[in-house]
């Protein structure tokens, strides 16, 4: 795996350090004394950190949250939209039909494959209730390519996520 992080040892870096983690997918750390030691402690988790927290999907209906567990996987969880009281209506468990989509994670098991990129997961397609082979990978813009698929990535579709930095949680 790849070294993740800039370090800066000289504190005047700081600003242009933040300004560089603000829109980067790279993890920026400012530190004074042994550089080597925290460029190996941050490595591990810079790959991650870019890639937490909310986004909004292609069709720009459906806020996703993504999180990562204590196995270091990513997950995806619906926590908002434009559609708020949307159940899961296309489940193909009838049991599971009346469930709201909201606080449903429909994307699971993603495991880093090395630079901005995380694969080996599934999403789960609401519209057509049907699971998904995925990967996702950050972009250079900050944005984040997610393609699920059948068997082979060449047989699926890609969306566009973007960075969602709202505060509220039902789009309109």
């Amino acid at each position: 795996t790849p070294i993740e992080a800039i370090v800066l040892t000289d504190s005047r870096y700081r600003e242009a350090a933040e300004l560089a983690a603000n829109s980067s997918p790279w993890q920026v750390v400012v530190c004074e004394g042994d550089p080597w030691v925290r460029a190996i402690v941050m490595a591990a988790e810079a790959a991650p950190a870019a890639l937490l927290g909310n986004w909004l999907n292609g069709p720009k209906d459906g806020i996703i949250e993504i999180t990562q567990l204590a196995d270091g996987t990513l997950q995806g969880r619906i926590v908002g939209g434009a559609h708020p009281g949307r159940k899961d209506a296309n489940n193909p468990d009838a049991a599971l039909r009346d469930r709201a989509l909201r606080g449903q994670v429909i994307m699971r098991g993603l495991k880093h494959d090395g630079g901005s990129r995380w694969s080996g997961g599934k999403i789960y397609d609401p519209d057509s209730g049907s699971d998904y082979k995925c990967y996702i990978e950050l972009q250079s813009d900050g944005t984040l390519k997610m393609r699920g698929f059948i068997g082979f990535s060449l047989l699926g579709k890609s969306q566009t996520w973007t960075r969602y930095t709202g505060t509220s949680m039902d789009l309109p």
